[in-house]
């Protein structure tokens, strides 16, 4: 499997004015009237773009800037990007989307870029959105983990560790815009967010215990986790690998019949290799088991895209597939422009590393992937923590059948219902081909969307769409009336 693939799988993947601030200790967000704690000891630094990602309403307010994470120091950085844009209505009480890429190794700024914030890319830079989640939730985009995108220094390999950088940089975050500690926080990920989200979501739960037991870390504040949101994830490897030959032969039809017996006939290697990392989690055991079920399963596409099955496009496999996905090259062009970069604040020494081939290989050579992530929704679950994964149902690479397969597996008080619940189309009064299986009240506590005319990128797909399901989702209102 080419490095891009990989990362596609589990996610892919002009300034009017600069204001930079460069200050160990307090800072004053123009919006935000808190100060910070006096005990913020640590490093970052904060510019307010102008012009960069205007929404359609001319409102252009957002942060963005790098906080040091726990062992940063001048000689041995270790500093978290973030792109942070305000709500257009209420932001000072607006919930709190926090989102960030997939792969692993993918810069969370696609999703800057593909329909989450105030502006969509183009050829020729950013223009408008409609859709943009920012008229009513404040929206952080973070560069996870350090060394993807903007973000750099002593990096780690693993989703765990990764999680607790991410627990780190909330906590000095809500340090540096205090008025945002109360509000609800939603965490967002898709492709390889079905390995990140659970992981920050279980470190999250466990910190906000031990800060009500009076045992968590000096100065820690309990954050207010509300909910999850996924799209396109892997949600179980062992899912995932079992259904992929299915919707790729029987589903989409994308491998021919000579594909479909070389991969038929090498799932079960795959699958025993996968149980056997569970039994007995050795890195090595976990490394194995990717490699076999990608050698056993991959095979020729006859020109159609993984991302989106209903597209032939022939790229080559070891680069970016810019022919097929134009968005890629445009974002890079983005982000690497002078103009960009002195908006952003980002230092003259760090490049911008749309897809990092060291952190993708570090996470593999780990065998972080192949590990049963999804145990870890469990309690969150059982806590009231909700949990919404909403699926393009033309993506080859985390194939909805894998999917749904593994949300009926996950052991929780919303199962037995969740499994025997049925699939109702919405919005009922639109063409849109869209069906909900939600469970609990409101919008529910365990809620499954499979979209049919979208693709791996969903949220670009059904910039529209989305928006209402994340809407709704957010503020917790039925999806009937």
């Amino acid at each position: 499997m080419s490095l891009f693939r990989a990362a596609i799988l589990f996610h892919c993947l002009s300034a009017l004015y600069v204001l930079s601030l460069i200050i160990r200790g307090h800072i004053r967000p123009p919006l935000f009237r808190g100060r910070p704690s006096v005990d913020a000891q640590f490093f970052y630094n904060i510019t307010n773009p102008r012009g960069l990602c205007v929404s359609p309403t001319g409102h252009d307010v957002s942060h963005s800037g790098y906080i040091g994470l726990q062992g940063d120091t001048d000689n041995s950085p270790k500093r978290s990007f973030f792109w942070f844009f305000e709500a257009e209505q209420n932001s000072k009480d607006a919930p709190v989307i926090l989102a960030f890429g997939g792969g692993p190794g993918t810069s969370g700024m696609m999703y800057a870029t593909f329909g989450q914030s105030p502006c969509v890319i183009s050829s020729n830079g950013t223009v408008p959105n409609p859709d943009r989640w920012t008229e009513h939730y404040n929206l952080i985009i973070l560069d996870h983990p350090i060394n993807v995108g903007f973000s750099y220094g002593t990096h780690v390999n693993n989703s765990h560790q990764a999680a607790l950088d991410v627990y780190d940089f909330l906590q000095k975050f809500y340090k540096i815009f205090p008025d945002l500690l109360k509000n609800h926080l939603v965490i967002a990920g898709g492709s390889y967010g079905g390995i990140y989200v659970p992981n920050i979501a279980s470190v999250i739960y466990k910190e906000n215990l031990a800060v009500r037991a009076g045992k968590g870390q000096p100065g820690a504040k309990y954050v207010n986790l509300h909910s999850m949101m996924l799209s396109n994830p892997v949600v179980d490897p062992l899912s995932h690998f079992r259904w992929l030959p299915y919707y790729r032969c029987e589903v989409s039809g994308i491998y021919n019949e000579t594909t479909c017996r070389k991969v038929y006939a090498g799932l079960p290697s795959c699958l025993e290799a996968v149980s056997l990392s569970y039994r007995h989690p050795t890195t090595q055991h976990r490394k194995d088991a990717e490699d076999i079920c990608n050698e056993n399963l991959e095979g020729d596409t006859q020109g159609y895209l993984l991302e989106d099955v209903r597209v032939k496009c022939k790229t080559d496999p070891d680069e970016l597939p810019v022919k097929c996905h134009p968005q890629f090259q445009w974002v890079n062009d983005f982000f690497t422009a002078d103009s960009s970069r002195r908006a952003l604040g980002i230092p003259d020494h760090v490049n911008f590393t749309s897809l990092s081939k060291v952190v993708n290989q570090e996470f593999h050579e780990f065998g972080d992937f192949v590990q049963p992530h999804s145990l870890l929704y469990e309690p969150l679950l059982k806590d009231g923590i909700r949990l919404l994964h909403y699926v393009g149902a033309q993506d080859a690479n985390c194939a909805w059948p894998g999917v749904f397969s593994a949300l009926k597996l996950i052991e929780s008080p919303f199962q037995n219902d969740f499994i025997t619940a049925e699939d109702i189309q919405w919005p009922s009064n639109t063409s849109e081909v869209s069906t909900v299986r939600a469970v609990g009240p409101g919008a529910g506590n365990f809620t499954y969307f499979l979209i049919q005319n979208a693709g791996h990128f969903v949220v670009n797909n059904q910039r529209a769409l989305v928006k209402g399901i994340v809407e709704h989702w957010i503020d917790n209102k039925p999806w009937f009336d």
